[in-house]
């Protein structure tokens, strides 16, 4: 009797039953009593189908009821699939929708809190590091008199560091959180590699690093040349950093009509095969330390501060500009990836796929 409590039960409960002994009472008047008998077994037969088929629809929209209450009070998405067509089969489908985004939702906002809570974590550890030791170098040169410009040397370059992490940080906060405008430009791969190039002119000529390019000036593509150049840029660095007196770099260029593809490649030490893998993940530690060796910045000449040693086997501080690399090829449509070289050392590739709206690459 649960069903009879409901008002809208009731009030259609009492108007049929009005209506049935009125239809009785007529046929009875009109016909007579065996009229009057067979009208009030039709009344009473389409009551009891009445009956159940709202009885049936109401158990349903109480078990739909029930599972909205769970879905609201759990995390757990749920599955609903009706028996039957009509139109509750059309309200449980569009819930199921509404759920499944909503999960999505919700599963997304989940890792977006531990994406940021990671971010801060190592945001917090990386700037931490270089504070404590320029408060030891501070300390030293209060106690002593002797080797004071070395000291400042060292507190400079953790200082160019810490700039420079911040500010890749928060490029690479800006792309994830997809507040750049990527542009859309016709680009010349020559020169972008030129500009990509200069800030490293003069640490190649100190370390004598012998650099060949084979970039052809009719190679052009779609893309945003001030993003682009930062990536290249930062793969450029990489390599030139972790390269020994003498080192050579390899610049090449080449187009088909899939995509256009950017190679730089270097004879230095080489990849961990283990790390390879993670070389794009931001301050991961691997079996040879920081995986992105590259800081990014640019060679001061200065001493660097002991630290990690990175995958290349290189004195070196964690670094986060092949995350930054890779972040800004992936907002251009395009892959970035890297292998050991089978002569030594490491490559990395770029390729800016085609576009069929245009006649030339398109990032």
């Amino acid at each position: 009797m649960w069903l009879w409590r409901n008002p809208e039960i009731k009030r259609y409960g009492y108007r049929y039953g009005i209506l049935s002994l009125l239809a009785v009472f007529c046929a009875g008047l009109c016909f007579g009593l065996a009229a009057a008998a067979y009208v009030s077994v039709l009344c009473l037969a389409g009551g009891i189908l009445f009956w159940r088929a709202t009885k049936k629809r109401y158990e349903a929209l109480s078990a739909l009821s029930a599972r909205l209450d769970v879905l609201l009070h759990s995390q757990t998405p749920l599955q609903f699939t009706p028996d039957e067509e009509g139109e509750l089969a059309l309200l449980s489908s569009e819930i199921q929708k509404l759920t499944l985004r909503l999960s999505e939702q919700a599963w997304q906002l989940e890792r977006d809190k531990e994406y940021m809570k990671d971010a801060l974590a190592d945001i917090s550890h990386q700037i931490r590091t270089p504070l404590t030791s320029i408060r030891l170098l501070l300390s030293r040169l209060q106690r002593t008199g002797n080797g004071d410009q070395e000291y400042i040397r060292e507190i400079r370059c953790l200082l160019t560091r810490m700039e420079w992490q911040v500010s890749v940080l928060l490029k690479i906060s800006r792309l994830e959180s997809g507040t750049v405008h990527m542009e859309e430009n016709v680009l010349s791969m020559e020169e972008v590699v030129q500009k990509a190039w200069e800030p490293l002119v003069i640490q190649a000529e100190l370390k004598g690093l012998m650099a060949q390019f084979c970039v052809p000036e009719e190679i052009l593509f779609y893309g945003d040349g001030g993003w682009t150049v930062e990536a290249v840029g930062n793969l450029l660095k990489n390599c030139a950093e972790h390269l020994s007196f003498g080192g050579r770099l390899w610049i090449t260029a080449s187009q088909n009509p899939l995509y256009t593809e950017l190679l730089v490649a270097d004879d230095g030490p080489g990849i961990p095969p283990e790390d390879l893998p993670h070389v794009f993940e931001r301050f991961y530690r691997g079996a040879g330390g920081n995986i992105s060796g590259n800081n990014g910045e640019a060679d001061t000449g200065e001493p660097r501060p002991e630290g990690d040693r990175d995958v290349y086997g290189q004195e070196e501080h964690a670094g986060i500009g092949l995350a930054l690399a890779r972040q800004i090829i992936r907002e251009q449509g395009g892959i970035l990836t890297v292998k050991n070289r089978p002569e030594g050392g490491v490559e990395f590739t770029i390729r800016f796929y085609r576009s069929g709206d245009h006649g030339t690459e398109r990032v």
